[in-house]
């Protein structure tokens, strides 16, 4: 099987250091939030819904969102493999799913699992919506291998080579690119970048721990939609806002980076026109200044 992973050209003197400097996250981790406008893209998904017949949510409109800003800006799709920075060849997605317990009571008992959607640039979010919900429909009705599979594993072993034993599985697959799917362990299962939503449950800011197995560069996390005051035009306006909380790796997300990171993902999710265009997705020359917006060629703001 090729190899996921490619060693880019040239990486700054921090991402040379970085690495070096700190170990896997223990904890490296840079956190930030944000509240955006969000009553655009609730007109979209609602457009799209009567259009389509599908259930669009603002999780698959983030991960979409995420999934363009990566493959526009490829150098920020990468991971640490042994102790340097290496390029990511795809944009893969990781969406957390949770698995309430039967009777919805015991809290204890809830599970976590996830499905990662893989070259989610070069998908819709009508697409990554389809797949997701299917995907999670199957992990809650608990026909979800990877977390039978994790389970069954954790059952077996003792808590005192758990954690050793996942760590092996970690290095040998992202550091060393070993196929471990004959075990039962599935290729990268954590992807570029993980989202998670827990404005469902009312929930408008919160972090999400690094998972040291993941590699990947951050956990986004959705908060609940609520209403705020906003100056509009010189006036005071109620207005609908999303919050947005996200933990990165800072061994290979800077500040600089993480600014453009936020200010693309800011710029979609505020203008649903440019989410489903896939020329967004792509490669190509941005504007980095941190003034207003310039228009791409192909999508005017």
């Amino acid at each position: 099987m090729a190899d996921r992973y490619f060693r880019p050209s040239y990486v700054s003197a921090f991402r040379v250091l970085a690495p070096i400097i700190w170990d896997p996250p223990r904890d490296p981790t840079v956190l930030g939030d944000t509240e955006i406008n969000i009553e655009p893209m609730l007109a979209y998904l609602e457009a799209q819904r009567e259009k389509t017949g599908q259930k669009l949510t603002l999780t698959h409109a983030v991960a979409r969102a995420v999934a363009s800003v990566l493959g526009a800006h490829p150098d920020l799709n990468c991971l640490v493999r042994r102790g340097r920075i290496w390029m990511r060849r795809d944009v893969d997605v990781f969406c957390q799913v949770a698995v309430p317990h039967a009777d919805g009571k015991k809290l204890a008992a809830a599970d976590l699992s996830g499905a990662v959607i893989r070259q989610a640039d070069k998908r819709t979010t009508a697409e990554i919506a389809t797949e997701l919900q299917a995907t999670a429909e199957k992990i809650r009705q608990h026909d979800d291998p990877l977390l039978k599979q994790t389970k069954k594993m954790l059952t077996v072993l003792p808590p005192f080579l758990s954690r050793p034993f996942l760590r092996l599985l970690a290095y040998l697959n992202h550091d060393w690119g070993i196929d471990l799917r004959w075990m039962g362990v599935p290729d990268d299962p954590f992807g570029s970048i993980m989202v998670t939503s827990l404005g469902m449950y009312g929930i408008r800011f919160a972090y999400a721990p690094l998972f040291p197995n993941a590699r990947s560069i951050g956990v986004l996390m959705v908060g609940a939609v609520h209403e705020r005051a906003a100056v509009v035009a010189g006036q005071i306006v109620v207005q609908k806002a999303l919050p947005l909380c996200i933990a990165m790796d800072h061994r290979i997300i800077d500040g600089f980076q993480a600014s453009v990171f936020s200010r693309e993902l800011i710029r979609r999710l505020e203008n649903p026109v440019l989410l489903d265009d896939l020329s967004w997705s792509v490669p190509h020359t941005h504007d980095l200044s941190f003034g207003p917006a310039q228009p791409h060629a192909a999508a005017k703001l």
